[in-house]
């Protein structure tokens, strides 16, 4: 599995990227922490930007047992894992499925259910007939931004969205449209920081509040003038609530 990493003392921080997204997502924040002096990494799931040709199953459950694999391979323990988007539902199984990894939990811009499962599986069985081009991630990636990027950066997310593979991206989004963990969350016993952007239309901030009702230990920021990427969207007002609680202990 890919990953960007920067050396530091422990706990390991892990971050897991969103749909059609890389761990470029979260290079901002290892930064933050590597100035810190703790270690930290992020993964490319399989089929997506530097693990595309990596094998599936791609479902949430298949996505969090392979990064699992890939902490028990790299002798990792006690992480604090972090999660945007899809990324934030992978990390939610990984907890569920194999507790002992982790620590801490950072869900960024994600939920515990779709909102409109059959919206969202429509939407993947178009995905499934479309040409895998610039054409159709175009729109995927607007939708991250509440502010867009700069032309060039945009062009970059771009690019990284349409490294992942088409059956990946199809067999991942319809995995996330049909799957739910609300009636496990009570399950979550570590410390968990909940981060919703304010304007993020696909993740909103009453998926935020009604995670924060049923998990045992939850706490819920809001980050105003940010979308679905508040790491990017507003890294300062991210960071400030986000790195002290990675960093506590």
């Amino acid at each position: 599995m890919h990953v960007i990493e920067r050396a530091g003392r422990a706990p390991t921080v892990v971050c897991i990227h969103g749909f059609c997204q890389s761990s470029a997502y979260w290079s901002p924040t290892l930064d933050r922490l590597a100035a810190e002096g703790v270690g930290a990494l992020a993964v490319d799931l399989p089929g997506f930007a530097g693990s595309a040709t990596k094998s599936g199953p791609y479902t949430m459950p298949a996505l969090a047992d392979a990064v699992a694999a890939f902490l028990g391979q790299r002798g990792l323990k006690d992480i604090v894992l972090v999660g945007g988007s899809m990324g934030g539902v992978v990390a939610q199984h990984l907890v569920l499925r194999h507790p002992h990894y982790v620590s801490r939990l950072l869900l960024v811009a994600t939920g515990a259910a779709t909102g409109d499962p059959a919206g969202a599986q429509a939407k993947a069985d178009v995905m499934a007939t479309a040409p895998w081009n610039e054409d159709t991630v175009t729109p995927i990636v607007a939708g991250f931004f509440y502010s867009a990027p700069s032309p060039g950066k945009l062009a970059e997310y771009r690019a990284i969205a349409m490294q992942a593979s088409h059956q990946a991206a199809v067999e991942a989004a319809r995995s996330n449209a049909n799957l739910r963990t609300l009636e496990d969350l009570g399950r979550i016993a570590v410390p968990t920081l909940i981060v919703q952007g304010r304007y993020d239309k696909a993740r909103t901030v009453e998926h935020g509040q009604l995670m924060q009702s049923l998990l045992p230990d939850a706490t819920l920021t809001v980050i105003e003038d940010a979308g679905h990427t508040p790491q990017l969207g507003r890294p300062s007002e991210f960071h400030t609530v986000a790195v002290p609680f990675l960093l506590a202990r």
